[in-house]
C-alpha cells in the first residue's frame, strides 16, 4: 500500500473555491442593490423618507449589514462546526464517554449563527 495523500490537497481547494463562489456571489448582491437603488444619491429635496423617518440610502444600508450579519454569522458558524465536529467525532471514536462534552463544543460553535441572527433583528428593529 502506497502513501496516498489526495484528500489533504483537496480540502485547501475546496475552501478556496467555496470562499471564492461566496464573494463572487456577495459581488453580484452588490451589483444588483446597486442597480435597484440607484448610483447617484438623491437631491436633498428629492430625498423620500419613510414612516420612522429614515431615507432610502438609510434602509438601503441597514438590510445590507443585517444580511451582511445573518450571512458572516452563518459561514463562520458553518466552517466552525466543521472542524470542531470533525474533533469531536474522532474523539468518540476513541473514547465514547466524551460524547456528551463533545456536544456542547458543537453547540457553542452553532451558537456564532445565532448570534449573527440576533444582530440582524437588532439592525432591522432599528430601522422600524
Amino acid at each position: 500500500m502506497g502513501n496516498v495523500r489526495t484528500s489533504g490537497h483537496a480540502r485547501p481547494r475546496a475552501l478556496r473555491w467555496f470562499i471564492v463562489f461566496n464573494v463572487m456571489l456577495a459581488m453580484a448582491a452588490a451589483v444588483v442593490l446597486f442597480i435597484l437603488f440607484g448610483h447617484a444619491a438623491p437631491a436633498a429635496a428629492e430625498t423620500t423618507t419613510h414612516a420612522g423617518g429614515l431615507s432610502d440610502q438609510v434602509l438601503m444600508w441597514g438590510f445590507l449589514a443585517a444580511g451582511a450579519a445573518t450571512s458572516i454569522g452563518t459561514v463562520a458558524a458553518a466552517y466552525a462546526v466543521s472542524h470542531v465536529g470533525a474533533a469531536a467525532l474522532a474523539a468518540m471514536g476513541e473514547r465514547p464517554e466524551v460524547a456528551g462534552r463533545a456536544l456542547i463544543f458543537v453547540g457553542l460553535a452553532e451558537g456564532i449563527a445565532i448570534y449573527g441572527l440576533i444582530i440582524a433583528i437588532m439592525i432591522l428593529g432599528r430601522l422600524s
